[in-house]
């Protein structure tokens, strides 16, 4: 069975190629792309998880109440407009 390839003419095959390539190089940027921030994600470790990691002692608070200082957060307070 022969392909499509084999039947496009030198001109076009040769179009098709720097096309294959361009396409290639392309994904192979995106590609790298990728793995380099997935490798500054991994050793991107804050002090404050550091922190946390590393103590040995673990609170009921949530590490968002810890790390705001407040225990107890207002409730919202809606303001109306008199009309």
């Amino acid at each position: 069975m022969e392909s499509r390839y084999g039947k496009l003419s030198p001109e076009d095959q040769r179009v098709f190629n720097r096309w294959l390539k361009a396409n290639a190089i392309v994904g192979a940027i995106f590609a790298i792309g990728f793995l380099a921030m997935a490798l500054a994600g991994m050793s991107s470790v804050g002090p404050r998880d550091v922190e946390i990691t590393s103590s040995a002692k673990v609170s009921s608070v949530p590490v968002s109440e810890r790390r705001s200082g407040s225990m107890t957060h207002p409730a919202p307070q809606v303001r109306q407009k008199p009309f």
